[in-house]
């Protein structure tokens, strides 16, 4: 009678044991199927698409480093390149941003997604623009990115948008050049601001501020009692902007001339 309760007990712990061994096994081999799905090349990339799917660019830049420097030679290692790079981007870090669109340009120069890299390293000069009253040098950067891409990839789904975007640099060019200009007129010196203001008419003749430029070269021209030149300039924009504001104070000007 003994005997037969300690072998049911002896045969309970064994299946206990057994139960316990199993279930450790299965725990064991499930951590480790999924590490080695993490760490394959496929796993990681996933990992990192979903992290930036989700927009934890944080997350996502750690993961495709990883990919880019275990797995260089891997077919997700371009494409890593470019998303930590849009990562960058996106958490407005532009300096970083650019810096790593131009790697990925020099390091595939004809890769298809060429354009848009273009694209990417002109708008994250575009995002860094300040206002008119001070330096436009990101606004050139951005220009001659724009540029760049219209001219060399005229086709490209994306120059359409960059033609856009150069309009609203150079409006923004042309509106500085206008602010220095008339810095210059306020301070009496109008040969200065001539010369600015006649650079808005040479180098942005699609501005939308052509109607005032050439207003305050008529007051320049008369402050320098050139009458013939401040005539024409405003003559000319009486006769082709009847709807400026401006044009009521060009005609009292144009008659106090004849």
């Amino acid at each position: 009678m003994e005997e037969g309760r300690f072998m049911k007990a002896l045969i309970g712990k064994r299946l206990l044991l057994l139960v316990f061994l199993f279930l450790s096994l299965s725990i064991t081999s499930c951590f480790w199927t999924k590490e080695r799905k993490i760490n394959t090349v496929e796993g990681l990339f996933n990992q990192a698409f979903t992290y930036y799917q989700d927009e934890k660019y944080r997350k996502a830049r750690e993961a495709f480093e990883e990919l880019r420097d275990n797995y260089p030679l891997s077919k997700y290692s371009i494409v890593a390149e470019l998303r930590i790079a849009d990562s960058y981007y996106h958490e407005k870090e532009y300096s970083e941003a650019i810096a790593h669109y131009e790697d990925f340009r020099k390091l595939h120069p004809t890769n298809p997604v060429i354009s848009y890299v273009i694209y990417q390293i002109g708008m994250s000069y575009f995002k860094q623009i300040l206002s008119i009253d001070r330096d436009q040098t990101f606004t050139e950067n951005a220009v001659k990115q724009f540029e760049y891409l219209i001219s060399r990839y005229p086709s490209s789904t994306y120059a359409s948008s960059a033609q856009k975007m150069l309009e609203i640099c150079k409006e923004k060019l042309a509106q500085h050049e206008f602010y220095v200009g008339h810095l210059y007129f306020k301070r009496e010196k109008y040969i200065s601001a001539l010369y600015r203001f006649n650079g808005i008419l040479e180098n942005f003749p699609k501005s939308s501020i052509k109607d005032k430029v050439y207003l305050y070269i008529g007051e320049s021209y008369l402050s320098l009692e050139e009458k013939e030149k401040a005539k024409t300039a405003l003559t000319h924009l009486v006769e082709n902007y009847p709807k400026s504001e401006h044009y009521s104070k060009a005609q009292k000007l144009l008659a106090k001339l004849r």
